[in-house]
């Protein structure tokens, strides 16, 4: 699933689930400029509890993408937000 906004868009790259119980999904962020794209992935992880995987995915695509944008340098309290609690 690509999402589209003025500038910048983001996709799901990949989910894969583990034998060990978690959930790892690949995210990608791309800057659109007048010069080309520039892009960066990032993976995030979460474990699947009681057979729910919605919820283990979207979790694992947060982490992902708050990983992929402060590897632009924006964003970066999405990153950070579980240290400044």
């Amino acid at each position: 699933m690509i999402t589209m906004f003025s500038g910048w868009c983001g996709e799901v790259r990949d989910v894969t689930y583990s034998n060990s119980g978690t959930v790892t999904v690949v995210y990608r962020v791309i800057l659109k400029g007048t010069d080309g794209e520039a892009f960066r992935d990032a993976t995030g992880t979460a474990k699947v509890h009681e057979g729910r995987n919605d919820d283990a995915v979207a979790a694992a695509e947060e982490a992902a993408f708050s990983k992929a944008c402060a590897r632009f340098g924006f964003g970066l309290y999405l990153y950070h937000q579980d240290e400044i609690l």
